[in-house]
This record gives C-alpha cells, sequence and structure tokens, in this order.
C-alpha cells in the first residue's frame, strides 16, 4: 500500500476512535446497556477497541522491525480486501475481551491509543515500504500497512454492532 493511500486510511482510523471515545465518555445508561443484539455492551465493544488495538500496534511496531514473517493466510486476505468481517464468525483472543472497566478506564485506554496511532502518522512512508510481518491469529503474517487496514475494518465491524445496540437501546427493544 502506497503511503498517500496509507494517509486516508489513517485519518479514518482516528475518526474512529473518536466516534469510540464518544461511546465510552457518553452520559446516561446507553454505553453499559445490555440487548439482545450483542452479548456484550456498547461500552464492552469499546473496552474491546482499545485492547485489541493496543495489540495490533504492537504487532504493528514488531513488524516494522522484521525483514520477514508468517505468512499472509488466506482468510485476512479476504476480509482485508473485502473490508467485512462476519458478524459471529470468530470469537475475541482472550487478551482482547473485556473485563468490566469502569468508562473513565476504558476512556483513558482509548485516548492512549489514539496518541500512539496519530503518532503513526509521521512514519506513514515508513510503513508503506515495510515489508517485515508480525502474526494476527486468524489472518497470519501481516505487514505494517496491512494492520493499519486491519484496525480499519475491525473498528467498522465492531461500530456496526454499536449502532445496532443503540437502536435497540433507543426502541425499547432492549
Amino acid at each position: 500500500m502506497t503511503e498517500h493511500r496509507l494517509a486516508p486510511l489513517h485519518r479514518e482510523i482516528l475518526s474512529q476512535i473518536d466516534t469510540l471515545l464518544g461511546i465510552a465518555e457518553e452520559p446516561g445508561e446507553f454505553p453499559e446497556a445490555r440487548t439482545r443484539v450483542s452479548g456484550w455492551s456498547a461500552l464492552q465493544h469499546t473496552e474491546h477497541m482499545a485492547q485489541a488495538d493496543d495489540g495490533s500496534l504492537h504487532q504493528l511496531e514488531a513488524a516494522l522491525t522484521r525483514d520477514g514473517g508468517p505468512r499472509f493466510k488466506l482468510a485476512g486476505r479476504v476480509v482485508l480486501a473485502l473490508g467485512w468481517i462476519p458478524r459471529g464468525a470468530g470469537k475475541a483472543p482472550a487478551a482482547s475481551r473485556p473485563e468490566a472497566r469502569s468508562r473513565e478506564e476504558v476512556a483513558a485506554a482509548l485516548h492512549s491509543v489514539r496518541d500512539r496511532i496519530e503518532a503513526l502518522g509521521d512514519r506513514l512512508p515508513e510503513i508503506a515500504a515495510a515489508r517485515g510481518r508480525a502474526s494476527h491469529p486468524v489472518f497470519g503474517g501481516l505487514r505494517p500497512a496491512q494492520w493499519l487496514r486491519f484496525l480499519q475494518v475491525h473498528h467498522h465491524h465492531h461500530l456496526k454492532i454499536v449502532a445496532g445496540i443503540r437502536r435497540a437501546y433507543e426502541s425499547g427493544a432492549k
């Protein structure tokens, strides 16, 4: 992926993080409410995103230091090409499952992740040129640019679920 294609992707990821922050910091009961849409509340989805993003950023950094790595699997090729993760297709790894943190803790974790993602803006040429790979549990070895694409696709997936949770909550069909 070229640097000029990474810049809009980077901006979109930052915008998605801002949306997640808005959910974590939203007053009222919505972020913590349970609905039939998902086994997790909107706050738990944001907590999962903070944890998954932290791990993804560590892997992106690791890939920047390598000259190779594990193979990119077909599942990763399909998901990143389509920009879509099927609902219910996988389970979150134990390290990124929500732990019932407070809104303040989730927001602080998201702010930290956002700062790290924002700082990547100065490194987009390096990210675009990097050929090293770091392992994703399902998709295999991802290059740094593919890790950015994964963040965008993963955020989109969970933001769609949160939108469904909000609709169910607001309609009273909890």
